[in-house]
């Protein structure tokens, strides 16, 4: 079976699982959240040991998941329980008996950072947002992405990056375009729940950061010398690869929702 087909395949599987989940959300995306980040973290962490670090990879993931529960059912201050995480982390790395380095307690703090803050941040849109901020913001990101692609396959020239060639200028402006204009389309189905203003608005951020994310975790895989984070999904590689764009784009669309909207 090519590449390819595993793609359609798991494509038509997955998607509908999705949106069923970010549909009813509460204690499924929750669920669903702590998954995807243990699963992420786990792939990031393994990629740090192909140079030597050797982050607590059980433990930052333990905290991740109490992290999200706190948050969840109780505390909200997100930043004060990051302090109080990174004293534990470095607590725990003085008291290793091997493969010491204090540099570990910081990849375990980035990846909390990089990873499970996001979305915590997504999972709480909700509460400033009368559309389903997930599926909005994921349709978007979906949209990014297949414009992008087809729009560099067909009229791609111009590379838009050394860290990941086979993007091009041309598929890029294309899954900009499309994401803004998709928003726009979306607003003007729900235009109770979604002004033109904040269409405008999230569509241009989704459709720059989604393909910056996409970006910056090709550079973290090119810098480890590995081709996908992992071969956990059929045909698209790890968890990591699969929602690298949401991870950049999650802060900022919170951020809009929660000061500016």
């Amino acid at each position: 079976m090519s590449n390819q087909l595993k793609r359609i395949i798991t494509g038509i599987i997955g998607i509908p699982v999705l949106i069923l989940i970010f549909y009813y959300g509460g204690i499924y995306f929750f669920i669903f959240s702590l998954l995807v980040t243990s699963l992420a973290l786990w792939e990031l962490f393994s990629m740090f040991e192909k140079k030597s670090f050797y982050p607590l990879k059980i433990s930052g993931i333990v905290l991740s998941s109490v992290l999200q529960l706190i948050f969840y059912f109780y505390f909200r201050e997100v930043f004060v329980l990051l302090i109080l995480i990174f004293l534990i982390l470095i607590s725990a790395e003085v008291f290793r008996k091997e493969k010491v380095n204090p540099l570990n307690p910081v990849i375990v703090l980035f990846g909390l950072v990089y990873i499970t803050i996001p979305f915590i941040l997504l999972g709480s849109m909700s509460e400033y947002s009368k559309l389903n901020p997930v599926i909005y913001i994921f349709v978007l990101i979906w949209t990014c992405d297949s414009a992008a692609y087809f729009g560099g396959k067909y009229t791609g020239r111009h590379k838009l990056s050394s860290i990941s060639p086979n993007k091009t200028i041309e598929g890029s402006v294309i899954g900009f375009l499309f994401t803004v204009i998709v928003s726009i389309v979306i607003h003007l189905i729900f235009p109770s729940d979604l002004n033109l203003r904040d269409a405008i608005v999230i569509g241009i951020l989704v459709g720059v950061f989604s393909q910056i994310g996409d970006l910056f975790e090709s550079l973290i895989k090119r810098y480890f010398g590995v081709k996908d984070s992992s071969g956990i999904i059929p045909g698209h590689g790890g968890v990591l690869d699969r929602f690298d764009s949401v991870i950049f784009v999650a802060p900022l669309v919170f951020i809009y929702f929660k000061y500016f909207s």
